[in-house]
């Protein structure tokens, strides 16, 4: 079939036909008059060299073929109405998939409560997580289009990147149960003594714990460094090292039944924000909208 010139408004006309299976119904649910119903009818009958619809004493029955073509057309005005209409967007029938740059932190507190809400709300939606370990690479992946949005640690707000705060978080201190270091009467000077578990994506060998025991003239010694903290509970309960962890990871591992114990840092350390962001081209689109407020909601009971 030739489609050059191809008039989509029959295709509305035979949904309307296969919905109602009276010419004069189908006209009115297309705001078509019942001769004009009639000429779309005719038309579609040349197109596909087929009645489609034949008159029964229950109405316009569809042929065979006529049944053959119902999805498929009824599938494409779907299509071509929500592309037409991008501020409509219906989580409980889209079937998109959500690419979401997350470093290792926001994955563990998020994904579970993220993927029990779409299980739900939005059963067809799937997301594709692109591992990130810095603010540079997010912003990189939001500008390339490789992702519609990054979760991490905020970058300052420019003319093509937006962002939205989700949660603060605090650092707690994880340890063996009876570590010394944590012990009753226990100081900064015992903790700065204890051998230490760094968790650094960027590979680094200090932090700002390092920087905090600097301004009380201390050091600490980072046995081990790891780019994940997914490793550290496991590597905690098995020896002597200490790891300070964002506080809802620390209480996550305690919940695990490995044998670890979470403390208050024995020195003060700022909270932090984890924060959403996404490019200025994406700001109106309402898919990505709406995980943007999914994915706060998400957030705020984390």
């Amino acid at each position: 079939m030739d489609i050059g010139g191809f008039d989509l408004n029959l295709l509305k006309a035979f949904d309307a036909l296969y919905a109602e299976h009276h010419v004069t119904r189908a006209g009115l649910r297309i705001g078509l008059s019942q001769s004009a119903m009639s000429g779309a009818l005719t038309r579609l009958r040349e197109l596909f060299d087929d009645e489609l619809f034949v008159r029964a004493p229950s109405g316009m029955q569809p042929t065979p073929r006529a049944c053959d073509l119902a999805v498929p057309i009824s599938d494409a005005l779907r299509l071509i109405r929500g592309t037409l209409r991008p501020d409509e967007f219906d989580p409980a029938t889209a079937d998109q998939v959500f690419t979401i740059a997350m470093n290792d932190y926001s994955a563990f507190v998020l994904l579970p409560l993220l993927l029990a809400r779409l299980s739900i709300e939005a059963p067809h939606v799937d997301v594709r997580v692109r591992g990130t370990f810095g603010r540079d690479e997010a912003v990189e992946l939001l500008d390339s289009g490789e992702a519609s949005l990054a979760i991490g640690f905020p970058v300052e707000v420019s003319a093509r990147i937006l962002t939205r705060p989700l949660l603060q978080e605090d650092f707690s201190c994880i340890a063996r149960p009876g570590h010394p270091a944590f012990a009753d009467g226990a100081s900064v000077e015992d903790f700065a003594a204890a051998s230490h578990l760094l968790v650094s994506p960027e590979g680094d060998r200090a932090s700002l714990v390092d920087r905090e025991l600097a301004k009380l003239g201390l050091e600490r010694r980072v046995a081990l460094s790891l780019p994940q903290f997914l490793v550290a509970p496991f590597v905690i309960a098995e020896t002597d090292l200490v790891a300070t962890v964002a506080s809802r990871v620390a209480r996550r591992f305690a919940a695990s039944g490995l044998g670890i114990a979470v403390h208050q840092p024995p020195i003060g350390l700022p909270r932090w924000t984890l924060a959403m962001l996404w490019h200025r081209r994406a700001d109106t689109h309402a898919p990505t909208r709406w995980m943007q407020n999914l994915i706060a909601e998400v957030a705020a009971s984390a």
